[in-house]
């Protein structure tokens, strides 16, 4: 087959450094199935990125203006050019099969396919409708319109990351809905750094009003109350990075917490590795592979109770889910995993069984028969 994947976001070059897990899953996919498949990208362009690109076997098109990763009206603009740009790139490539990440690149995959005739997938991590205004702000009218116009269409195929995102789309679109979670390649995890001197706790999200980092600052000023020597990683950019900054100074915390972003891969999965203990306490959740990479790293977690995270963790295995509003109940877990070395070990343990139910290349199989399904169709 020869696929087109379209993305707004992806890496360059070897260091892999990902903006969140809409991007990861496209690389990990592409990467995959590039072993038996013509494989060709299409994402917006970065600040430093070429326009073309061929790396790990495959080909990427960067198109569009120069820009970094923000959710903002002042990069509407920009956006708007991406997706006028990737649709004209897209026409004139030869190709089977297209599959969009996420609303934005719905929209070009579907342009694109009616285009050229042929066959296009609609990747869900989540589904917004109704909510972009109150997870987004302002910006979020632009995605309501352009969600609610994608839905519209009438794609080939539905993939969506959970069972949560799945039973949200069965409300707009009478197809089948398929369910392919995200993954971890393991050997990546492979290596055994030795743990930070102080116990640490690490946070990778974008830095996001429904990521809800404040909770963990808040949970985090009150563990080293009892845990002096506690130290903090958030690992992440966003719109909420300054206000996260300025509380962390106001709690007199900043000493103690480190901010972190645009990693290269192999640098985060050693601070996943040095860490003791990882956190996520968002609101909205399409799946959290941050969660699954640290369960990989053998970190035992504690997250919101919200229902991705009972899902993805079966119920909490290898951690604890707790109250996304209740700090104290983040900090007295954080406290229990980091104080009692048993416990720790047992849920340590669990975490990195937890995370052999997510790989990468069963992921990709199960991706590539779905494509093969309705490719016949056509061919039919």
């Amino acid at each position: 087959m020869k696929i087109l994947f379209v993305t707004e976001f992806f890496p360059t070059g070897k260091d892999l450094r990902f903006s969140g897990g809409v991007e990861a899953r496209t690389f990990f996919i592409a990467r995959n199935l590039s072993k038996k498949h013509k494989i060709t990208v299409i994402a917006s362009r970065g600040i430093k990125d070429p326009k073309i690109e061929k790396m790990f076997g495959f080909t990427v098109y960067k198109v569009g203006p120069k820009r970094g990763y923000t959710a903002s009206v002042g990069h509407l603009v920009s956006r708007v050019l991406f997706i006028k740009e990737a649709i004209k790139i897209g026409k004139t490539l030869d190709v089977d099969i297209i599959d969009g990440g996420n609303y934005i690149s719905h929209l070009i995959a579907k342009q694109i396919a009616n285009h050229k005739k042929i066959p296009v997938a609609a990747w869900y991590p989540d589904v917004w409708l109704n909510d972009w205004i109150k997870n987004a702000g302002v910006y979020g009218i632009f995605g309501e319109i352009l969600e609610r116009y994608n839905m519209r269409s009438n794609f080939d195929a539905y993939i969506a990351i959970s069972n949560q995102t799945a039973q949200k789309l069965k409300r707009y679109t009478r197809k089948k809905v398929q369910i392919i979670y995200c993954g971890v390649d393991q050997r990546e995890f492979a290596i055994s750094p030795q743990k930070f001197r102080f116990p640490t706790i690490i946070c990778v999200s974008r830095l996001t009003k429904y990521k809800n980092i404040k909770t963990l600052i808040l949970a985090f000023s009150h563990l080293v109350i009892n845990v002096k020597t506690a130290r903090l990683i958030i690992i992440g950019t966003g719109p909420e990075e300054k206000k996260l900054k300025n509380l962390a100074k106001e709690l007199k915390i900043f000493t103690k917490v480190t901010f972190l972003k645009n990693l290269p891969r192999k640098e985060l999965i050693k601070l996943y590795k040095k860490s003791h203990v990882f956190s996520l306490p968002s609101i909205v959740e399409g799946f959290g592979i941050a969660t699954i990479e640290a369960a990989a790293a053998g970190l035992p977690y504690v997250n919101s109770s919200t229902y991705i995270h009972k899902e993805v963790t079966k119920n909490g295995f290898g951690g604890f889910l707790v109250n996304p509003s209740n700090y104290l109940d983040f900090s007295d877990r954080l406290y229990q995993l980091l104080t009692n070395k048993k416990l720790y070990e047992q849920k340590s343990e669990d975490a990195a069984k937890l995370s052999e139910n997510y790989n990468w290349s069963e992921i990709s199989q199960q991706t590539e028969k779905i494509y093969y399904s309705f490719l016949r169709k056509y061919e039919d």
